[in-house]
C-alpha cells in the first residue's frame, strides 16, 4: 500500500520528509487558483519529492448536485476546467464527498434527489474518463449530509451509476461512525479504489494505543484485495510531532495484513 497525508499542497516536502508516498489536495483549492497560480503550482509538484495522487472536496457548497438548484451547465463548466488542471498535475482518484453540494434540501423529493445524483455521477465518470481520473464516491456520516450516509448506500448509488471510471472509497472514520466494519468494506470487492483514515474520536491522527480497533477495517480491505492508496484525512496539530507515529502504525498494519 501507499499512505499519503490530505493537506494544503504548499505542505508537499514536509509530507515528503515525514516519509509519506505522496500528498493528497483539494480539488476546490486547486480550482479556485488562477492560471498563472495554477502554473506556478504545476511547476513545484513537477519537482516534488513526491506527487499529488489523490484529490478530494470536490465541489463548493454553492454547486448543489441535488434540489431545486440543480444546474448540469454549471457543474459541467466547473468539472471541465478542474479536471484538465488534475490531469496536468497526474492525480489518480478524485472524490466525491461535498456534503454540503449533495444535502438533499428539505422537504424535496428524496427520489428526484437520488436520480440527480445518479445524473451527476454520470457526469463526473464521463468527464473523469475524457482526463484519465478516476471518480471514488465517498459516504459520509449524518452530521455531514443527509444522503449517502453509509458504506452500503455508497455502493448502491455507484451500481446505479454503472460506469467504470466511477468507483468507491471506503473512509474509516465515517465507516465507524456509522456502525459498519469489515464486512462492508470487503462488501466493496474489486470496486474499491481509494481509502481515508483517522480516529473517530475526534478525528485526530490514528496511533498506537489510542483504543481504537483499527484491524478489522484493515482486515475488510484484505478481504476485497486492496492494494492501493490510504490517506489520513483530520485533524493534525504538529505534522511532525503526530504524522511518523501514524504512518509507522498503518505500515505495521498493512504488513499484518499482508495489503
Amino acid at each position: 500500500m501507499k499512505f499519503g497525508v490530505v493537506s494544503d499542497l504548499s505542505n508537499i516536502d514536509l509530507i515528503a520528509e515525514l516519509g509519506f508516498d505522496y500528498i493528497e489536495g483539494h480539488v476546490t483549492a486547486i480550482a479556485n487558483l488562477t492560471d498563472e497560480e495554477f502554473a506556478e503550482l504545476e511547476a513545484k509538484v513537477a519537482t516534488a519529492p513526491i506527487k499529488v495522487e489523490a484529490c478530494c472536496v470536490l465541489l463548493p457548497g454553492s454547486i448543489k448536485v441535488t434540489g431545486p438548484d440543480y444546474d448540469p451547465a454549471v457543474q459541467e463548466a466547473y468539472l471541465e476546467k478542474v479536471f484538465a488542471r488534475l490531469q496536468k498535475l497526474n492525480v489518480g482518484p478524485v472524490v466525491f464527498g461535498s456534503g454540503g453540494a449533495r444535502k438533499i434540501p428539505e422537504g424535496f423529493d428524496r427520489a428526484e434527489a437520488w436520480h440527480q445524483l445518479v445524473t451527476f455521477g454520470r457526469l463526473t465518470a464521463r468527464l473523469a474518463a475524457k482526463y484519465g481520473l478516476t471518480m471514488v464516491m465517498e459516504p459520509l456520516n449524518t452530521m455531514e449530509t443527509n444522503v449517502v450516509n453509509t458504506q452500503v448506500d455508497g455502493i448502491k448509488l455507484m451500481e446505479d451509476i454503472d460506469r467504470p471510471s466511477f468507483a468507491i472509497l471506503s473512509d474509516f472514520y465515517h465507516l465507524a461512525l456509522a456502525g459498519e466494519g469489515r464486512a462492508e468494506v470487503a462488501a466493496c470487492g474489486a470496486h474499491l479504489k481509494h481509502t481515508h483514515i483517522a480516529n473517530p474520536v475526534g478525528r485526530v491522527m490514528p496511533k498506537e494505543g489510542d483504543g481504537i480497533d483499527y484491524d478489522a477495517f484493515f482486515a475488510g480491505l484484505a478481504d476485497c484485495g486492496y492494494r492501493g492508496r490510504m490517506s489520513l484525512e483530520g485533524k493534525i496539530g504538529d505534522m511532525r510531532a503526530e504524522l511518523p507515529a501514524s504512518l509507522t502504525l498503518l505500515r505495521d498494519l498493512a504488513e499484518k495484513y499482508k495489503i
